[in-house]
């Protein structure tokens, strides 16, 4: 996709970074919480992107899907979802943010730890469907930019996979998203319907409406200019 990042040696903007870490279990028998220097959080922050390895653990990650309700949650997803927000920083931050703001909204009203704490209290509202790729993008408007730029990458990647196997109304044009949607979709359509004859989940739950398409195409908007 020929998205710039920086490396060490470039000073100009945060440089990519990857950290994996896995909490501190304190030493002992029985049950012990955790300290707040003791337990890792995923996310990003100033380019590095921490991923705790327990979202490798299959069952882990399982639980925590089954949890938090979030029907996509995998390793390579949250990688997805993090250089999500690498990317805010690097495109969007006193670029576009004004056009940003705009579809995606106001992400000082509420704040940040506001709509996290009522995310969490009361979960996602009832129609999130119709404004949003998943439950989690509406806790606020940049983890909305992150899910909806992590879908984007999902929608690169199974149509780039899929016509190298052999699939072949799935090419890929980076120039047109509305072809590539209707390509995602028929994919999308397919894997279900074969997920459910082995009784799988599907594979592709997002309903992609008109206003998660404008927000897709924002971000097709800034993978082409970059």
């Amino acid at each position: 996709m020929q998205l710039p990042y920086e490396s060490e040696e470039q000073a100009e903007r945060p440089a990519l970074r990857f950290d994996f870490k896995a909490d501190i279990l304190p030493q002992g028998e029985g049950w012990q919480p955790l300290g707040p220097q003791e337990q890792v959080f995923t996310g990003h922050a100033n380019g590095t992107i921490t991923i705790n390895i327990r979202e490798a653990d299959d069952v882990e990650r399982e639980r925590l899907r089954a949890e938090l309700g979030e029907p996509q949650r995998t390793l390579l997803g949250h990688f997805r979802h993090e250089i999500g927000h690498y990317y805010w920083d690097l495109l969007v931050k006193n670029k576009r943010e004004v056009s940003c703001t705009a579809l995606f909204g106001d992400p000082t009203n509420p704040s940040y730890q506001e709509a996290l704490k009522a995310y969490y209290e009361a979960g996602p509202p009832l129609e999130w469907q119709s404004q949003f790729v998943s439950a989690y993008a509406a806790m606020h408007p940049w983890e909305d930019f992150a899910e909806t730029f992590a879908h984007y990458l999902d929608i690169i990647s199974m149509l780039d996979t899929a016509y190298h196997v052999g699939f072949s109304y799935a090419s890929l044009s980076l120039l047109d998203l509305n072809l590539m949607i209707v390509h995602y979709q028929q994919l999308g359509i397919a894997l279900n319907e074969l997920n459910r004859s082995r009784g799988i989940i599907d594979i592709i739950p997002e309903v992609l409406t008109s206003r998660v398409r404008e927000k897709l195409h924002f971000i097709h908007q800034l993978v082409l200019c970059k």
